[in-house]
């Protein structure tokens, strides 16, 4: 199983508590003279393509739609997460409420991730964790959380915040938007993973099963009884089992299970890509 550290991964863009910031794709850059340079202040390609950047609907960036996509984010992760065998994820948990000190002084009450580090203690919450998680999921797991779509890994641009300065909250398109969205990624909560069920994964496992039993070779030992042999060409290989015979022609002879499985492939493939 794998681990993840959240370190490597910045807040983007031009966060605030209010909600009403955009993120950019990347952060802040070194300049000339080393001096630190925000995108949308620098050069003139930098900002026209920080302007192609695609956007999303302006109510994303209305304070009750960053909570509700906080939570949907961090379902996500979790998902996602699981799925990959990613474990100890700090952005999978979260506290509901804050500090005492912070809680007097009137403070939001939404979802909190705590980051310990070395010598400081950070809450990441609003804006900034919902930043930091559809940032994390882009960049690890390929999804375009305001896009609406997912892939085997990020490439590209995806969408970003938009500002919601010109928005007064009437416009019928933002409903229509937000159930596009929430119904998109809840059956994706609620499914599996559209790259596995692309690939048909299951039925090709299945097909090389049942393509590989012919070269699983049942040996009588006289000292130790069955033994199971690799019946691929040249291969002297045996083993106490039929499954690790298996596993030792998809480790060892891919070509030959490529070429067994190759019927169910192409067949899939026009399922997939064809109709």
């Amino acid at each position: 199983m794998n681990s993840v550290c959240w370190y490597g991964l910045k807040t983007i863009g031009n966060s605030s508590k209010s909600g009403n910031g955009s993120e950019p794709n990347s952060e802040d850059e070194v300049g000339p003279g080393g001096k630190r340079r925000r995108h949308g202040r620098g050069t003139e390609k930098e900002n026209d393509h920080l302007s192609a950047t695609p956007k999303a609907h302006p109510v994303s960036s209305e304070p009750r739609r960053i909570q509700v996509d906080i939570e949907q984010a961090q379902a996500l992760v979790r998902k996602l997460d699981m799925e990959k065998g990613i474990e100890d994820n700090v952005l999978s948990s979260s506290g509901q409420g804050k500090l005492e000190v912070e809680k007097s002084h009137g403070g939001s009450m939404g979802p909190i991730v705590i980051i310990r580090g070395l010598t400081a203690i950070k809450g990441l919450e609003g804006v900034e964790l919902l930043d930091t998680l559809i940032t994390y999921l882009w960049r690890v797991h390929g999804l375009d959380y305001y896009g609406v779509s997912e892939s085997s890994e990020a490439k590209g641009l995806r969408h970003v915040r938009a500002d919601n300065k010109t928005h007064d909250g009437t416009d019928a398109s933002g409903s229509d938007w937000e159930k596009k969205l929430d119904s998109f990624w809840q059956a994706r909560l609620e499914g599996q993973d559209p790259l596995e069920t692309l690939t048909a994964k299951d039925k090709i496992d299945a097909a090389a099963t049942e393509a590989l039993d012919p070269f699983v070779r049942k040996i009588r030992d006289e000292k130790y009884g069955w033994k199971y042999g690799c019946g691929a060409k040249g291969c002297t290989k045996l083993f106490h089992a039929p499954e690790f015979v298996h596993k030792h022609l998809r480790l060892k002879h891919p070509d030959l299970v490529m070429e067994l499985t190759s019927k169910v492939r192409e067949d899939l493939y026009f399922q997939n890509y064809m109709k």
